[in-house]
């Protein structure tokens, strides 16, 4: 029987509890790559999932906002007709101004005509022009003097005929103008209010129709999640199999060496019975079968 010592039999067992711990851990390594793999590809299957329903959704709601675009770039477009109005007309008002100033001798004579119109004038102003807290307070302060004005002033101012006329066509074409600058206003108000109501559909859409892009996000981030998880179990594998075939290498090396030292140690009580045997053969007592084996083997016969 093989005879070993006792540091070598505490070497080989103290190797080999140390080669089953990481086997031990291998396995648990394995199982939880495959359970991370396994979380992933659902989570895959599940953004996948949620982007091919996405289209539905998205598709009702591009038209909600192509409609809404289309309808603010109308605004737009409004907007710079009723401003390019609005400056005409103060164009006008401008001209207008300049004339009534140039009439002498009664430049500064106002009939109850010309304030109510300056009064339209302001009123006009007042509704559609931005102001601050003092411009519009200088500009009621204006209106009501123009009111207590137009109570003593003469219903007409004498001018001549052309200037009536060049009077009466610049202030019907500052009427015409703010009319027209009124109808862009009010359409565009319109426009406004339906943009809105398309604005607040696609919000209503992105909350309640379809997957959002939140719920995809996070699926696909779970999966790349899972995906780590499984990377990082697979390089702690790698290390405990670098680990365990070092361990197995070093387990080979201790069985090797147990063989060497049992071989030594078989030859070295065959040599020892041989040279027995041939002390027995001196004397010509008769030989055991193993003491002849043994003689063969150390004479290199079979």
């Amino acid at each position: 029987m093989a005879n070993h010592s006792s540091s070598e039999k505490d070497e080989f067992g103290s190797v080999l509890e140390q080669l089953r711990k990481i086997q031990a851990a291998m396995r648990v390594c394995i199982r939880a790559v495959q359970d991370a793999r396994g979380r992933a590809w659902e989570w895959r299957d599940r953004r996948d999932e949620l982007r091919g329903n996405q289209p539905l959704a998205h598709d009702e709601i591009s038209e909600q906002r192509n409609v809404r675009d289309e309808l603010n770039a109308e605004v737009q477009r409004l907007k710079a007709l009723r401003d390019e109005e609005l400056e005409h007309a103060r164009t006008l008002q401008d001209k207008l101004q300049g004339l009534r100033n140039s009439r002498d001798p009664h430049k500064n004579l106002v009939s109850r005509e010309e304030l109510q119109r300056r009064f339209r004038e302001l009123e006009w102003k007042q509704q559609t022009s931005p102001l601050s807290i003092e411009e519009e307070r200088a500009l009621i302060e204006e209106m009501e003097s123009i009111s207590k004005t137009m109570e003593t002033a003469p219903p007409t101012n004498p001018t001549t005929p052309a200037e009536t006329d060049e009077t009466e066509r610049i202030w019907q074409e500052v009427q015409a103008t703010r009319e027209r600058a009124q109808e862009h206003h009010e359409t565009m108000i319109t426009l406004v209010e339906e943009a809105q109501q398309k604005h607040q559909n696609i919000v209503r859409l992105s909350q309640s129709f379809g997957p959002s892009k939140e719920e995809i996000d996070e699926a696909h981030q779970m999966y790349v999640q899972c995906l780590q998880e499984a990377d990082e179990m697979r390089d702690r594998l790698d290390v405990l199999r670098s680990q365990e075939a070092a361990l197995q290498q070093k387990l080979d090396s201790i069985r090797n060496q147990r063989k060497e030292t049992q071989k030594a140690r078989e030859e070295a009580a065959m040599e020892k019975l041989a040279e027995h045997a041939r002390e027995k053969q001196k004397t010509g007592q008769k030989l055991s079968m193993q003491e002849l084996r043994a003689l063969m083997e150390s004479d290199g016969l079979e």
